[in-house]
């Protein structure tokens, strides 16, 4: 990427994360552990269509962790052993 690109990029990942951050604790309030995840596309929409392609989206869940993903617009994810 050239420079001026790389500070736009910059800059703009910056102002998501301020925009995010701001929303989520007037949403949260003083509750921080409120899971607040509305605003999430695909998670925990396991066999689900995907909003952007259609597509089913696929749900891993390990560890008491979930992952939602859609194989057609994030080719990749899974790593076979």
């Amino acid at each position: 990427m050239k420079p001026a690109e790389l500070e736009t990029l910059h800059a703009q990942c910056r102002q998501v994360l301020e925009e995010a951050t701001e929303t989520l604790r007037g949403r949260m309030g003083k509750d921080i552990h409120k899971k607040v995840r509305d605003f999430l596309m695909v998670h925990n929409k396991g066999g689900q269509p995907c909003p952007k392609c259609g597509g089913n989206i696929t749900q891993l869940n390990a560890n008491q962790r979930i992952t939602s993903y859609c194989r057609h617009c994030q080719p990749g994810l899974l790593i076979l052993n």
